[in-house]
């Protein structure tokens, strides 16, 4: 497989590291859109992962237009607007992708302990979504806050608050709390609690490797696929 990383930043350089040590694995690009490197520069991968910024997407769906299905996305980045969202959406129809705010096997598989546990536990409980990283992060909450909230609620019927400060008194809602500090890789815990109990679930990642190595895998998963819109879980699952 002949792969295409977009970012030259921390993560991209841990995937293109992984990808080259990977037997599967024929061909490694890094492009930097913030040098003015653009995926026409190289030669035509098999697979895209992208961890670079969400003001890259326009171009990355371009190349994908115009490849005609020959070239799949697996869409890392995080902070994507509403717009963004619908127009990965959208591309699905002409290239296989895959997008997920985290491509931890952990987290994907706490997702699936939190839809199973929610229905159980949000009469009965408040909801709160504490999350931490590193000092460098811009985004908050993280992607993966809000794609955890979506597994305790995935009606849209609570209010997502992210942060609190003055007198208000507690609504039907989910309580997302940021914190950014030091070198923290992530950290998240969702907490349902209920009258003289709590149940927390908690997530903690001690390397970025974890991210990596799921994108490798979900692009490995990808290569060949036709077009449509995948998620990790039907990678890992």
């Amino acid at each position: 497989m002949k792969l295409a990383i977009i970012g030259s930043g921390t993560m991209g350089r841990i995937v293109a590291d992984m990808a080259r040590q990977n037997p599967g694995i024929d061909q490694v690009s890094v492009i930097e859109p913030a040098l003015g490197e653009e995926l026409d520069d190289i030669a035509q991968p098999d697979v895209i992962i992208d961890f670079s910024h969400p003001d890259v997407l326009p171009a990355i769906i371009r190349y994908l237009s115009e490849k005609g299905g020959q070239v799949g996305a697996v869409f890392a980045t995080t902070g994507y607007c509403s717009e963004d969202q619908e127009a990965i959406q959208r591309i699905s129809e002409k290239a296989p992708v895959i997008r997920s705010s985290n491509f931890s096997y952990g987290v994907n598989t706490m997702r699936r302990i939190l839809e199973f546990a929610a229905p159980l536990l949000s009469d009965c409980s408040d909801i709160e979504i504490v999350e931490k990283h590193h000092n460098l992060k811009a985004d908050a909450p993280s992607g993966t806050a809000l794609m955890l909230a979506d597994a305790c609620d995935p009606q849209g019927k609570r209010e997502r608050i992210c942060g609190r400060e003055g007198e208000s008194k507690r609504r039907g809602e989910i309580g997302i709390h940021s914190v950014r500090a030091g070198t923290i890789f992530g950290e998240h815990s969702v907490i349902f609690a209920l009258k003289d109990e709590v149940i927390e679930v908690r997530h903690t990642a001690y390397s970025k490797t974890i991210f990596a190595r799921g994108a490798i895998e979900a692009a490995l998963w990808l290569a060949g696929r036709k077009p449509g819109f995948y998620s990790a879980e039907d990678v890992f699952y």
